[in-house]
C-alpha cells in the first residue's frame, strides 16, 4: 500500500481507492445522496453525533461520494484490502496512527477518545469495510456503543452489508446505497470529460455496458472515440485497467480453459456450452468450466441447456479485445458455421469483414429490408447502417443510412435517428428523405413536407413508397383530402395500408373499408397488420370504438397503441387509457386522450400539465395532432367551469384547411353530438325535439357520452316538472360517472338529483334496516343488542346513511325520513 493524503491528514489509502478519490476529475449526479449525506454532517457539527452506511458496487463512487462532504472535519480514514482481512487491528492501525494491540475494548476506548475529545469535528471512515479485521470490528463497535454525545461523523463504507459485528448499530444508521448513473447524468459526465459531444444512442450503450458505474464510464469516455461508442454493432472495450486485470487472471489459466473463455468473448453475450466448446475445439469443457468460473471470468446457469457468459460485459470486452485480429477474425468465421441463429451468423460474418465489400453489403442491406418488413425495425436499423460502412459507393452508402434513419423512426429511437439524420451524406435525395422522416416525427409538419417533396424529385426506388406514405400522412393530418388521396395512390412499404384506408374513407368510400375481408391479427402478415391499424382508425372515426378496439387487438406499434388509447376513452376503460406508452410522432393523440380522463375525473392540473409537456397548445403545431390537443384543453377548460356546452376548439391557423367535421374521434366525447342538439333544442322552446334527440343521445355505446346524455336528459325532465323520470335518469348519469371515476360530472349529477327531492345513494339492506331503528327512537347499543352487531358496526352503517342521504345528525335523519323519502331508492 502506498501512503497519500487524505483531507489533508496522512493515511494509507489502496491505488484503487485513489484512482476514484483523487483521478476522477468529474463528479456528476447522487443530489439526494449529497443532500443527505451533508445533513447528516451538518447535524455532527452541532453536536449530534452521526452513523451513515454507503453501500454500492466498486467503481460506483462511493469514495467520492464520502469525500465531499469532510470538509471541515479531522478525518480518521482507513480502507481495507482482501489480502490484509485476516492482519489483527489493520484498520485500527490506519486510524490511530499507531501499532494497535491488545483488547478490542481498549483499542474501541482509545478510539471513543479520538471521537469525542477532539476541539474540532471528527469524521472516521471505515472505506472496504467489508475487509475489516474483527478485532477492528469489535474495537468499533465498543467505541460507536458509547458514542452518545461529541462532534463526530462515522461513515462506514462497503459493497453490500456492514460487517457482522456492526450490523445492529448500523440497522438505523442513514444508509446511502449507490447504483450507476443514468443515461442523463452519464451525459452530464461525458460534456465535462469529452471535447466532442456524444449523443444518446451513444450513452445508453455505454450504460448497458458498464451499468452507470462512473469509473469505468469516465475511463471509456476518455479512451474511446465517439463513433465507436455510437456504433450499434461495434464492440465496446473495457477500460485500460480493468482489462490488464482481467488479462492477467486470464493468462493463469489453462490453455484448455483460455481457449473456452476467449470462444465464450467471440459469441458474445450468453451462449450454450457447446457452442463455447465447438469453437475452442475443447472436448469435455464442462470440466474446465470450474476453473474459468473460480478465476471469475466466467458465468454460468441452466436454462434449458447450459449456458455460459461473463459476469459483466466489461469482462467479455476485455478478453475479446486480447484477441489477436487475424485470431478474432478466424474465430467468427468459424461462429458464423456454429450458430443456428440467421442473426448471429451474419453478425459473426460482418465481424469478420476487414475491407469494403458491395456484394456482402448488398447481401447485408436484404437482410435488413426482410428484417424490416417483419417489423424487427431494430434489427433492420443496426443491418443497415451495418451495410452502408460496408460498401464501396457514396451513393449507395448514402441511400442505406437514410433507410436506416427510417427503420429507427418505425422503432421509436427518434434520438438516434435525428443523430444519424445529420451526419454526412453524399445522396441529397436520402439526406432530404432522412431529415424529412424525423422532422414529420418531431411535429414540425411544414418543414417535413419540404423535405419530402424535395426527396421526392429523386424518385430513389429504396424509398420512393416510404416518402409518398409519409406525405400522405401529412396531408391527411392537416385535412388536405385530394392530396392526401394522391399521394396514398403512390404509398407502399410500412403504413401504406393505414394511410390507403384513411384517404378511402376520408373520399366517401366507407363501405369498401369496412368490408375488407382481413384476417385475424394473431396470423396477420405485418402489411395486413397496417391495414387492420387503418381499418381501426376508420370504425373509430365512424364512432365504433369497440369494432376498433377488435382490430387492434394483438396489433403493435406505436399509432396502434394511440388509436387504442383513444379507442379505450370511448369505451369507458380509463384505467387502461392511462396504462398506455407515449409514443414518439404519435404523443400528442396519446396526451390527448389521457388528458380528457384526467380533466374528466377532476384532475385538471395534472391534464394541463400533460398538454403542455406533449404539445405545448399555446405555440400549436399544424394540424390534427393540434386539434386533439386543443380539443383536450378546451375540454379541461369545460369541466373547470362546470359547463355542459360544446368545447370545440379553433382549426389550427397552420392548417391547410379545416378538418372536416366527423373525421375527428374527439367530436362526440369533447364537442357532443345528439346531447349538445338537444340542449340546444331545448334552450329554444322545442320541447318535442328536444326529447326526440335525448332519447337519441341515451343510446349512445360511449358511457362517459351516455352518462352525460342522461345527466342532460334528466336536468331538463327535472325543469319540464317531471321529477319522477328526471331522478330515474339523474341516477343512471350518477352510476355510469361512479364507475368511471368522473368525480365533478358526479357531484353536479348529485347536487340536480338533490334539487329533485331525491338521493341517487341507496341504502343496503342494513343501512335502511339501521335507519328505520334510528327512526323509532333507539340508541345505538339498542341498535346493536336487537341486530346483533357490535356498536361499531352500527355507527359505521349509520355514517354511510349519513353521507348517503346528506344529513349530518339523527334529528336531520329523522326528519328527512319522516317527509316521506324511501329508505331504498
Amino acid at each position: 500500500m502506498a501512503p497519500t493524503r487524505y483531507q489533508d491528514r496522512p493515511v494509507t489509502l489502496l491505488p484503487s481507492v485513489t484512482i476514484v478519490s483523487d483521478l476522477r476529475a468529474a463528479f456528476v449526479g447522487r443530489d439526494r445522496e449529497r443532500a443527505a449525506l451533508h445533513a447528516c454532517a451538518a447535524g455532527a457539527r452541532s453536536g449530534r453525533p452521526a452513523l451513515v452506511l454507503v453501500d454500492g458496487p466498486p467503481g460506483v463512487g462511493k469514495t467520492a461520494l464520502v469525500r465531499s462532504a469532510l470538509d471541515g472535519f479531522r478525518v480518521l480514514a482507513a480502507s481495507g484490502d482482501p489480502l490484509e482481512s485476516s492482519f489483527d487491528y489493520g484498520f485500527a492501525q490506519q486510524w490511530l496512527h499507531d501499532d494497535a494491540a491488545g483488547d478490542p475494548t481498549d483499542v474501541g476506548a482509545r478510539l471513543l477518545g479520538l471521537l469525542t475529545a477532539s476541539q474540532e469535528p471528527v469524521a472516521l471512515v471505515a472505506d472496504d469495510a467489508q475487509w475489516a479485521d474483527l478485532p477492528s470490528v469489535r474495537a468499533l463497535a465498543f467505541a460507536l456503543r458509547r458514542l452518545h454525545t461529541g462532534t463526530a461523523l462515522v461513515v462506514v463504507v462497503t459493497r453490500d452489508e456492514p460487517p457482522d459485528g456492526l450490523r445492529r448499530l448500523f440497522r438505523d444508521a442513514t444508509r446511502l446505497s449507490l447504483t450507476g448513473l443514468s443515461v442523463a447524468e452519464l451525459g452530464e459526465l461525458a460534456a465535462l470529460v469529452c471535447p466532442e459531444p456524444i449523443g444518446a444512442a451513444a450513452l445508453a450503450r455505454l450504460r448497458a455496458h458498464t451499468g452507470g458505474l462512473p469509473l469505468h464510464a469516465e475511463a471509456l469516455l476518455r479512451q474511446t472515440p465517439p463513433d465507436v461508442l455510437a456504433d450499434p454493432m461495434g464492440r465496446l472495450p473495457a477500460p485500460r485497467g480493468h482489462a490488464m486485470d482481467v488479462q492477467d487472471r486470464l493468462g493463469r489459466l489453462d490453455e484448455k480453459t483460455r481457449a473456452l473463455v476467449r470462444a465464450a468473448s467471440v459469441l458474445g453475450g450468453e451462449c450454450p456450452l457447446w457452442q463455447a466448446e465447438r469453437l475452442a475445439g475443447t472436448p469435455d469443457a464442462i470440466l474446465l468450466l470450474d476453473e474459468a468460473v473460480t478465476a471469475g471470468l466466467l458465468v454460468h446457469r441452466v436454462g434449458g441447456e447450459l449456458l455460459v457468459g461473463f459476469p459483466d460485459p466489461l469482462t467479455g470486452a476485455a478478453v475479446y479485445e486480447g484477441l489477436r485480429p487475424c485470431e478474432r477474425a478466424r474465430l467468427h468465421l468459424d461462429a458464423a458455421a456454429i450458430c443456428p441463429d440467421p442473426v448471429d451468423r451474419l453478425r459473426h460474418r460482418i465481424s469478420a469483414v476487414s475491407r469494403a465489400d458491395d456484394a456482402f453489403a448488398g447481401e447485408v442491406a436484404a437482410f435488413a429490408r426482410e428484417q424490416g418488413a417483419s417489423g424487427n425495425w431494430d434489427v433492420a436499423a443496426d443491418h443497415l447502417e451495418r451495410a452502408a460502412r460496408l460498401t464501396a459507393s457514396a451513393r449507395e452508402r448514402g441511400v442505406l443510412r437514410a433507410e436506416a434513419v427510417h427503420a429507427l423512426v418505425l422503432d421509436g429511437q427518434l434520438s438516434r435517428a435525428a443523430e444519424s439524420a445529420r451526419e454526412p451524406n453524399a445522396h441529397p435525395g436520402a439526406r432530404a428523405f432522412a431529415a424529412g422522416i424525423v422532422e414529420e416525427a418531431c411535429g414540425d409538419g411544414a418543414r417535413a413536407r419540404r423535405l419530402l417533396e424535395l426527396a421526392w424529385r429523386d424518385r430513389e426506388p429504396a424509398f420512393e413508397g416510404a416518402v409518398a406514405t409519409a406525405l400522405a400522412r401529412l396531408s391527411l393530418a392537416e385535412g388536405l383530402l385530394s392530396d392526401g388521396h394522391r399521394w396514398a395512390f403512390r404509398a407502399s412499404g410500412p403504413g401504406a395500408g393505414f394511410v390507403q384506408m384513411v384517404s378511402q374513407f376520408a373520399a366517401g368510400r366507407l363501405d369498401k373499408v369496412l368490408d375488407l375481408r382481413l384476417p385475424d391479427p394473431a396470423v396477420a402478415s405485418f402489411g395486413e397488420l397496417d391495414l387492420l391499424t387503418g381499418r381501426a382508425a376508420v370504425r373509430l372515426w365512424t364512432g365504433d370504438a369497440a369494432g376498433a378496439l377488435a382490430d387492434l387487438t394483438g396489433v403493435p406499434g406505436e399509432v396502434a397503441e394511440a388509436l387504442r388509447a383513444l379507442a379505450e376513452v370511448r369505451t369507458g376503460a380509463w384505467d387502461e387509457v392511462l396504462s398506455r406508452t407515449m409514443g414518439t410522432w404519435t404523443a400528442p393523440y396519446t396526451a390527448a386522450a389521457q388528458a380528457m380522463v384526467h380533466a374528466a375525473r377532476g384532475a385538471i392540473t395534472t391534464a394541463r400539465a400533460l398538454l403542455t409537456r406533449w404539445g405545448n397548445v399555446g405555440t400549436p403545431a399544424s394540424g390534427l395532432a393540434w386539434t386533439f390537443l386543443a380539443s383536450a384543453a378546451a375540454f379541461a377548460d369545460q369541466v373547470e367551469s362546470g359547463s355542459e356546452g360544446p368545447a370545440a376548439p379553433e382549426t389550427s391557423p397552420d392548417a391547410g384547411r379545416a378538418i372536416p367535421p366527423g373525421l375527428l374521434p374527439v367530436d362526440d366525447v369533447w364537442v357532443g353530438g345528439p346531447r349538445v342538439r338537444a340542449g340546444t333544442a331545448a334552450a329554444r322552446g322545442e320541447g318535442a325535439a328536444a326529447v326526440r334527440l335525448f332519447e337519441e343521445a341515451v343510446r349512445s355505446p360511449d358511457p362517459f357520452e351516455w352518462a352525460r346524455a342522461e345527466f342532460a336528459y334528466g336536468s331538463f325532465l327535472r325543469r319540464s316538472g317531471r321529477r319522477t323520470d328526471a331522478a330515474t335518469r339523474l341516477r343512471a348519469a350518477c352510476d355510469g360517472f361512479r364507475a368511471l371515476g368522473a368525480a365533478p360530472f358526479l357531484e353536479r349529477s348529485k347536487q340536480e338529483l338533490a334539487a329533485c327531492g331525491r338521493s341517487n345513494d341507496a341504502l343496503t339492506a342494513q343501512e335502511s334496516t339501521v335507519a328505520g331503528l334510528v327512526v323509532a327512537g333507539l340508541t345505538n347499543k339498542e341498535i346493536a343488542r336487537r341486530l346483533m352487531l357490535s356498536v361499531k358496526t352500527v355507527e359505521y352503517h349509520l355514517s354511510n346513511v349519513f353521507a348517503k342521504l346528506g344529513v349530518s345528525s339523527r334529528t336531520a335523519l329523522v326528519a328527512r325520513l319522516v317527509r316521506g323519502q324511501p329508505l331504498r331508492a
